[in-house]
C-alpha cells in the first residue's frame, strides 16, 4: 500500500472519510429475498509504514447507524433480537497483518472483528482503486480510494436470526456479504464534518 508496494498512500496516518465511503452489507431476508444496508457512523485510521506488510487499520462503527431504508426494520435490527445496540453500541475491526494479493494493486487484510460482544478473525480481499485531491480543499487534503469484500457468519458472533418462518428457513440468513468502498485522506475529517453539521 506504499511506494514500496508500488501503489497506495505513503507512510503516515490516513483517516477514513465517512462522507465518501460506503460500508455495505447484503443479507438474505425472509429466506428468499436479499436486503442491502449500510452503516453511516464510522471512524477509522490507516497507519502506513515503509514496509507495507507492517501497516495497520482500525475502524469503529456505531451499530445504531444501521440503515436498510425501512425505519421499522432498522429499529428491529437495533433491538436485542439482532444487533442489541444498547449493550453493544460499537463494532470494531483491528487488523493483525497484511499480505500482497495475486493481482496488481490488491492485498489481503487479516484482523479481528468485534461484534455483539464477540471477537472473531476475518480476512478482507482489498484493492487500491486510485488517488485524487480533495474536491473542496485540493491544496490541503489528498485522498486514496479502496474497495474490499468479505463474508460473515452472524452465528459466530451470537447475532440472532429473527427465528423460524412459517414457510421454512429463518428471518435473516446466517451468511452476510460485506462490501466496503472507502476513501482515506491525510487530514482528520472531524473539523470539517463539524463545520458542515454532518450527522450520520
Amino acid at each position: 500500500m506504499t511506494a514500496a508496494a508500488g501503489f497506495g498512500p505513503g507512510p503516515g496516518t490516513w483517516y477514513l472519510d465517512p462522507l465518501h465511503s460506503s460500508l455495505i452489507f447484503v443479507a438474505h431476508y425472509l429466506r428468499f429475498g436479499r436486503v442491502q444496508g449500510t452503516f453511516g457512523d464510522a471512524y477509522g485510521q490507516l497507519h502506513v509504514t515503509d514496509n507495507p506488510t507492517l501497516s495497520s487499520v482500525e475502524v469503529e462503527i456505531a451499530t445504531a447507524s444501521v440503515n436498510t431504508g425501512v425505519n421499522a426494520r432498522d429499529d428491529h435490527l437495533r433491538s436485542a433480537d439482532f444487533l442489541d445496540v444498547t449493550n453493544h453500541p460499537k463494532l470494531r475491526f483491528t487488523s493483525t497483518s497484511l499480505e500482497p494479493g495475486r493481482r496488481q494493486n490488491s492485498f489481503r487484510v487479516h484482523g479481528d472483528l468485534e461484534l455483539h460482544g464477540r471477537s472473531r478473525p476475518i480476512s478482507l480481499a482489498a484493492e487500491w482503486v486510485g488517488e485524487a485531491p480533495d474536491y473542496v480543499s485540493p491544496n490541503d487534503t489528498y485522498g486514496h480510494f479502496f474497495s474490499a469484500t468479505t463474508q460473515l457468519n452472524l452465528s459466530e458472533f451470537g447475532v440472532g436470526d429473527g427465528g423460524p418462518l412459517p414457510w421454512g428457513g429463518r428471518m435473516v440468513g446466517d451468511l452476510v456479504d460485506v462490501v466496503l468502498e472507502v476513501r482515506v485522506q491525510n487530514q482528520d475529517p472531524a473539523p470539517f464534518l463539524e463545520q458542515i453539521g454532518h450527522t450520520p
